[in-house]
């Protein structure tokens, strides 16, 4: 299998699991400790979901040719489609009758997107480095 039809497979799974996790009722979830580092567990959990969305997205739909620039609004169109779904996920959890809908939980999605964002940026910095 190519590389990009496993990053497909994974990328795929990831959403599949980040929509499970959000979706499914508070009970079925396993019990975490009320804080992580100092830092309500919650929001921990939120920026460690989406954290992997653009590094997953990028290596799944980065061109495969193309200078830093293209790599980099790949990047960019990435994490934009991923701070959509933060958006929706938390818009879909107020319309259920058994989750609530948080603007913190959002932040923290967009965080996590931020770093992966960062983490991408830097491989792209760190390729277009190496061919110098």
């Amino acid at each position: 299998m190519k590389r990009r039809h496993i990053s497909a497979v994974l990328f795929c799974l990831y959403i599949l699991t980040v929509c499970f996790l959000c979706f499914t009722k508070g009970e079925q979830l396993p019990d975490i400790s009320s804080t992580w580092f100092g830092l309500p567990a919650d929001k921990v959990a939120h920026f460690i979901m989406f954290l992997p969305f653009t590094p997953l997205a990028y290596v799944t739909f980065a061109p495969a040719n193309g200078g830093a620039w293209r790599k980099l609004a790949v990047v960019s169109v990435c994490t934009a489609v991923g701070v959509g779904l933060a958006f929706a996920t938390e818009r879909i959890q107020g319309m259920l009758g058994y989750r609530a809908e948080d603007t913190y939980d959002m932040f923290s999605d967009i965080i996590g997107l931020t770093a992966g964002a960062l983490l991408s940026i830097a491989t792209v910095a760190i390729q277009y480095l190496k061919r110098r």
